[in-house]
């Protein structure tokens, strides 16, 4: 790494040094500059308590969520009204004095109940975070750019929360990184997990969300290929190591339904064929992320792939021996990605 490079991942004590971006000072109304005195003590959260500061740093740590996400990843439980309940009026608080934006938006498939809020961390909630050391790097504001992309931002946080619970579930520490993600490939996400039988080690991931059939045709190549062939070329190459830190890695990608996937799968095997690709839908990841419930175009019969390992290995002979090598080689766990030394299922890089 160069020096002054930026890894996707820092340890947790690099975190804590992160100064609050810079901007300029807020005028007050008279048009004078105010204090740094002033400016602080309006940002301090009015009588502050345990639940405001959790809501608060679960908005950092997953940037966009509805109020039972918040409700049930605050109680870590099963959550019935009195918990929602509880959770909307510390939202509407926190909103009130301006930590929080909220936007209305319709759940896809309701039909019953009214409009309900999105909500995420405001730029004075975001000065907030870094000023209080509990930023992370999906810590961003819920803006214009993105209300125009919010279904594709809340499956961004499904698949988040999916594999938060399952790492908490199986003792896996994770990394996440949902911004400052525009190099040679533009991803939805970046992560990494804890390799199980090596807990050093971490298997590296790129995070696609497609909700689109195939389209927007370039010299008769869909947008879809066009991104996958950049992620073929990145993988294993030098500016892939200088950009992320790794070299190798796999590409999840999220679609609606399993035709769509089906097709997908068909257009990589006579464009792309490599094992990186990892495809799913979101009512399988929904269902059991840690399921065996990823396919990859490499495979001529359909071969389900577990998360972390692949699901069934093959016994080892010389009729499967290409299959098992090349599949073992080509995506191995990168040494280089240490998963931060914190406390099992805990998010924070």
């Amino acid at each position: 790494m160069p020096p002054g490079a930026e890894t996707p991942f820092q340890s947790a004590r690099h975190i804590r040094h992160i100064a609050p971006p810079c901007g300029r000072h807020p005028q007050g109304n008279n048009g004078r500059v105010m204090t740094a005195q002033a400016i602080r003590a309006g940002e301090e959260i009015p009588r502050t308590n345990a639940v405001k500061q959790g809501v608060l740093q679960l908005l950092a740590r997953f940037f966009c969520l509805r109020t039972a996400h918040a409700a049930m990843l605050l109680r870590n439980r099963e959550i019935g009204e009195s918990d929602e309940r509880s959770v909307r009026r510390t939202l509407a608080i926190l909103h009130r004095d301006g930590f929080v934006y909220r936007v209305q938006h319709l759940e896809e498939g309701r039909e019953r109940g009214g409009i309900g809020y999105v909500y995420g961390l405001s730029d004075k909630g975001v000065r907030h975070a870094f000023r209080n050391g509990y930023a992370t790097l999906a810590t961003k504001t819920l803006d214009e750019h993105s209300i125009r992309t919010l279904d594709h931002e809340l499956e961004i946080t499904a698949f988040h929360i999916a594999l938060h619970r399952l790492c908490a579930a199986e003792g896996l520490r994770y990394g996440w990184r949902q911004r400052g993600l525009k190099r040679i490939v533009h991803p939805d996400a970046v992560f990494n997990v804890a390799d199980p039988e090596n807990p050093a080690k971490a298997y590296c991931y790129f995070l696609e969300i497609e909700r689109a059939k195939l389209g927007n045709y370039r010299n008769g190549v869909p947008q879809i290929l066009r991104k996958l062939k950049r992620y073929h070329k990145h993988f294993n190459s030098t500016r892939c190591e200088k950009e992320w830190g790794f070299r190798e890695f796999r590409i999840v990608i999220v679609q609606r339904t399993e035709e769509r996937r089906e097709g997908l799968l068909k257009s990589l095997r006579e464009t792309v064929n490599h094992r990186m690709f990892t495809l799913t839908t979101e009512e399988d990841y929904r269902r059991d992320i840690g399921g065996t419930i990823f396919r990859t175009p490499k495979d001529t019969a359909p071969v389900a792939f577990a998360f972390l390992t692949r699901a069934t290995p093959r016994h080892y002979d010389e009729r499967n021996r290409s299959q098992e090598r090349e599949y073992l080689s080509r995506v191995p766990p990168s040494p280089k990605v240490i998963p931060p030394p914190m406390a099992a299922g805990t998010q924070e890089p």
